[in-house]
């Protein structure tokens, strides 16, 4: 409250209470009316402050999400569903993701009844990723004098995603990642995974039970399966390696952080070059987006990526050949290891098990013991220095991309290197 108010309050309540105090003293009757009307006026004031919020109602309007660092308008209605105008009402809101997270916005008015009027604020998301709050809205109004300002909070806090800093992923596409903006065919006519239905034929043990087509199967007398197109939209599946044993470091220099950066910047570049892309991970809540194209499904799956915790217990090697029968042919699948601490022969194993099923692989590990340790001994730098040398042989090896990434790396100028994915030689 500026100080001058302090001043007018202060005066206009002591008043009375002297002015009765004079009355007594000289017996004047003209000051105890002089009293008694101060008193009625800051009573009917006070009245009047309880009345200026009547009738008003308040809602915001704002996307969702926005990434880190972008500049974010939020719109707030106000609205007086009243008779009688508004005069110099305040709207406050609490913008989470911003440093300045407190915002007022004055309307002067008058604010006619039965009439709205849209306000507006912009600010930063100048937090880090994740998920923040946004409110409650708050009134605040007063009477002309300002001496009982009256402060109501309104609707439930809300919430907002404030994704990571993407970056142009380079390389990307010497890994099947391609633009779609050409016309094509999206199926063609042969057994295959995707949605569109092409007919039924005799159940076979490995189909298993969800695909069993029941009509079908009770007209034939016999089990009967669906049978679907093959599948020609490019894919991009990530697998992100979430298990509590590859912890590793605090805040913004962590395995985790590298982990969630690195894919969302992996996503968004998929996403740009029109690929339809998907998220497996095994936290303590799993993690399952299904494939899906355009900025309404990026959005989605980086709103779950933002929610993975280094929690889980199962070995992102598993969770690969746990799902690879389900992958489109001629997919792209990128694997993101938190750690190098890996069994490289089980690595082989699961390249060639992806190109059998005609995937097209790329590795991305990130060096969990180049962060502070959280629950185990970082690896002496000779072992480091030949873990690092046999991974670079296994890509080069099987021909298969791959980058490895440590704490000293800036993530924004690793990621844009032209040779990050390059073809081993």
């Amino acid at each position: 409250m500026l100080r001058g108010t302090v001043r007018l309050r202060s005066f206009a309540f002591a008043g009375p209470p002297w002015i009765l105090l004079l009355a007594l003293l000289l017996r004047a009757d003209a000051l105890w009316g002089l009293a008694l009307g101060w008193s009625l006026l800051l009573l009917v004031a006070r009245l009047r402050s309880r009345r200026a919020l009547g009738g008003l109602a308040a809602r915001r309007e704002v996307y969702p999400n926005a990434f880190e660092g972008d500049e974010v308008s939020v719109d707030v209605v106000l609205e007086n569903r009243s008779t009688r105008a508004a005069l110099l009402v305040e709207v406050g809101d609490s913008f989470g993701p911003g440093h300045a997270d407190r915002q007022s916005l004055l309307e002067p008015g008058p604010l006619p009844g039965r009439r709205r009027r849209r306000l507006r604020y912009r600010t930063a998301c100048s937090r880090d990723w994740g998920h923040h709050s946004l409110g409650p809205l708050t009134l605040t109004g007063s009477d002309a004098a300002g001496l009982f300002p009256l402060s109501v909070p309104l609707g439930a806090i809300a919430g907002f995603s404030v994704f990571p800093r993407v970056h142009e992923v380079a390389g990307i596409e010497r890994v099947g990642a391609r633009p779609t903006l050409a016309p094509r065919d999206a199926t063609v006519a042969r057994p295959g995974q995707s949605s569109a239905y092409m007919g039924v034929r005799e159940w076979r043990p490995e189909d298993g039970l969800r695909r069993i087509h029941w009509p079908a199967s009770a007209r034939l007398g016999s089990l009967a399966v669906k049978e679907f197109e093959v599948d020609l939209e490019p894919q991009f599946v990530l697998f992100l390696d979430l298990e509590r044993r590859h912890r590793a470091g605090t805040g913004r220099k962590s395995a985790l952080e590298y982990v969630v950066r690195t894919a969302a910047s992996l996503l968004w570049t998929a996403t740009q070059r029109g690929q339809s892309v998907a998220i497996h991970g095994a936290s303590r809540s799993p993690v399952l987006v299904p494939p899906g194209r355009g900025e309404a499904h990026l959005a989605h799956a980086l709103d779950e990526l933002i929610r993975v915790g280094m929690d889980g217990g199962e070995d992102v090697l598993d969770l690969v050949e746990r799902h690879r029968p389900a992958l489109a042919l001629g997919s792209s699948v990128a694997v993101l290891f938190a750690t190098i601490r890996v069994d490289v022969g089980r690595v082989a194993a699961c390249l060639q098990a992806l190109r059998e099923r005609g995937a097209r692989p790329l590795l991305v590990f990130v060096n969990g013991d180049s962060f502070a340790p959280v629950d185990k001994w970082p690896l002496p730098r000779e072992r480091l220095l030949r873990t690092q040398d046999a991974l670079r042989a296994l890509l080069r090896e099987h021909g298969v991309p791959g980058a490895i990434l440590s704490a000293e790396h800036d993530l924004a100028t690793e990621l844009a290197r032209a040779d990050l994915f390059a073809e081993p030689e």
